[in-house]
């Protein structure tokens, strides 16, 4: 059966051995000077997540699997979704034991740079440097991945305080919808030209990595 878009986590990203990962939230800004010497700076889009991944020695059957998929994702109007695979949980719960069945959600969104989340155990806490995701808006439905600034720890109704997050929570946010905080995932995008296939010698081969783009389509 044909796979289809975006892959899934389980599909290929959660099946990747790493071995070196960046994952970084570059800046999208404008620089100007003013006449008196005063530094001016100006969003001029949305910041999206990106990242390199390379994988370890594999055997070739190993990797020419995992260069399948990537020959499939190279293409044209594919995708896949990708979490931070160097902090996949929250500090406080590394395996999702913690969490169980429970199911947050977003409880309320302030100024466009925090929220509460809800449906969480009491005392469960979402640590400086915790990443969540959740869907928004509709045709298309895009996927959100942020990172937690400042901290935020669950009451006893299961409701966290305020805390902030990174990038700015785009318009289309709502109340209501549920959150992932284990393998908290956004869609991407391999970049044209960042594939390296990797060098095959003797049993095994080396150096497999490439380059994606969180897109929001």
């Amino acid at each position: 059966m044909a796979y289809s878009f975006p892959l899934t986590r389980a599909d290929f990203f959660a099946g990747l051995t790493i071995e070196t990962c960046t994952f970084d939230l570059p800046e999208v800004v404008e620089i100007s000077r003013t006449a008196a010497g005063e530094v001016l700076t100006a969003d001029l889009g949305p910041r999206l997540w990106r990242g390199r991944i390379t994988l370890p020695y594999l055997t070739h059957a190993e990797a020419e699997a995992v260069k399948a998929k990537l020959h499939l994702i190279r293409s044209g109007g594919t995708s896949l979704l990708v979490y931070p695979p160097q902090k996949p949980a929250p500090v406080i719960d590394p395996t999702g034991a913690v969490l169980g069945g429970a199911s947050p959600a977003i409880n309320a969104l302030s100024a466009n740079r925090e929220m509460k989340l809800e449906g969480l155990p009491v005392g469960y806490r979402i640590s400086e440097g915790d990443f969540l995701s959740f869907t928004y808006g509709s045709n298309p439905t895009r996927r959100a991945l942020h990172q937690a600034v400042t901290a935020g720890t669950a009451n006893g109704s299961g409701i966290t305080n305020f805390f902030e997050v990174v990038p700015a929570i785009r318009p289309g946010a709502v109340t209501g919808a549920a959150v992932t905080l284990i393998k908290p995932y956004c869609k991407a995008v391999v970049i044209p030209g960042t594939v390296n296939p990797g060098i095959a010698a003797g049993l095994y081969t080396s150096g497999i990595s490439f380059a994606w783009q969180q897109t929001l389509r």
